[in-house]
């Protein structure tokens, strides 16, 4: 995808990559490459600083938006790394694995699961958003229980520790 100056017009290269922080479960940098496939400069954007992100570009607002690439990277996961991970819910059910994750230009990403059924080699695929994620591990991404599981889990518990009171 071309990365695009909003001010100027000036393409100035392509997407060669996206890192994201399993941490903080958001894109932190989209990573630009200048130049040809082999050679050229490599540039950092951080995801704060796009201006937007379309079907057809990533739009910076100028060129003061491009920063040397960081050398040091282990804190953060390259967005392809995440494909073919399990998934599974914190309940320990398992999901499907991670076939494919998209680009949101307000929250930033979501992940496209394949479900661990037949079903997930026919192509039926759900869009999870990184808001449903709990932790994106090395080989595993949780998914939080829904908020209504969460709600009746606590009332058990809130229910059982009342009854162990008495």
């Amino acid at each position: 995808m071309p990365v695009i100056a909003v001010e100027s017009g000036e393409r100035f290269g392509q997407v060669q990559d996206i890192l994201i922080d399993p941490q903080e479960r958001r894109i932190a940098i989209v990573r630009v490459r200048r130049g040809g496939p082999f050679r050229g400069d490599v540039s950092d954007v951080p995801f704060s600083d796009l201006h937007g992100i379309g079907r057809d570009a990533v739009m910076v607002p100028s060129s003061q938006v491009l920063r040397p690439a960081i050398a040091t990277t282990e804190h953060l996961r390259r967005i392809d790394d995440l494909v073919g991970s399990r998934v599974v819910t914190e309940r320990g059910e398992a999901a499907g694995t991670v076939d494919d994750a998209e680009i949101d230009p307000q929250t930033g990403m979501h992940l496209l699961i394949a479900p661990p059924s037949i079903s997930g080699l026919l192509g039926r695929r759900r869009t999870v958003s990184i808001d449903q994620v709990r932790t994106i591990g090395r080989d595993t991404v949780v998914l939080a229980a829904p908020p209504s599981e969460r709600t009746q889990e606590a009332r058990t518990a809130n229910a059982a520790e009342a009854a162990s009171d008495q």
